[in-house]
C-alpha cells in the first residue's frame, strides 16, 4: 500500500514541474512571471526580450502579487 502512495506523491510532483516549466512559446510569459514571482530569477535577466514582452511578464507578476494579497 505504502508503493501507491509513493507513486501518487511521485505523480503529483511531476504534474507541479510540467505546470511550473511549461517551454511552450505561448506560456512563456507566463513562466517567467511565475519564476520572477518566486524569486527565482531577476527579472534583469529578461532585459533582452522586447519590451512588450517584458511588460506582459510584469503584469502577469502584479497579478501574482494581487491574488498572494488576496489570499491572505
Amino acid at each position: 500500500m505504502e508503493m501507491w502512495t509513493i507513486g501518487e506523491d511521485l505523480r503529483r510532483q511531476r504534474r507541479e514541474i510540467d505546470q511550473r516549466f511549461d517551454y511552450r512559446y505561448s506560456q512563456l510569459t507566463h513562466v517567467f512571471a511565475e519564476l520572477i514571482h518566486l524569486g527565482l530569477v531577476d527579472e534583469a535577466a529578461l532585459a533582452e526580450l522586447p519590451e512588450a514582452k517584458r511588460a506582459d511578464i510584469r503584469r502577469g507578476v502584479s497579478f501574482m502579487k494581487r491574488l498572494d494579497g488576496a489570499e491572505e
